[in-house]
């Protein structure tokens, strides 16, 4: 293999959050473990795209979760330092497309730094709303 700088997709965010945890998905009525390792939190540079999350297992780097936030995404508390929501992860199991996940963390206080990490990133911005083109009629007009 060619030794040089490896490409993830992730050379255009800034990682805004950033904590080692074990992530689960909910399948068959239990939980399956997915990996261990750094999740983080991206947000792109360039603004446009939505932020998302991105967790690789320790060790080979292999990705466990690719999920974008939206608006109504939910994060609930489960336990003392574990949170659950529901997303679609782009490397899933799950046919449907979204499925449960769950975030264990090293203590409550990271949780909680996830969480508003998360609700402070996953709204759109008034930036992203749609406007009227210029040309079009105003109301009066009409």
């Amino acid at each position: 293999m060619p030794d040089g700088p490896v490409e993830t997709g992730e050379e255009n965010e800034k990682v805004v959050f950033t904590a080692d945890s074990a992530l689960y998905e909910y399948l068959d009525g239990g939980w399956k473990e997915r990996g261990k390792g750094e999740l983080k939190l991206n947000v792109p540079v360039s603004g446009g795209e939505r932020a998302r999350l991105v967790m690789r297992a320790k060790g080979n780097y292999r990705l466990v979760l690719n999920a974008s936030l939206y608006d109504d995404m939910s994060l609930k508390d489960m336990d003392k330092k574990g949170v659950t929501f529901a997303c679609m992860n782009s490397i899933s199991e799950s046919q449907s497309g979204l499925a449960t996940f769950a975030l264990k963390f090293k203590d409550t206080v990271t949780r909680e730094d996830f969480k508003a990490a998360v609700e402070a990133h996953k709204v759109r911005k008034a930036t992203d709303t749609l406007k009227m083109p210029e040309n079009s009629p105003k109301a009066a007009d009409v």
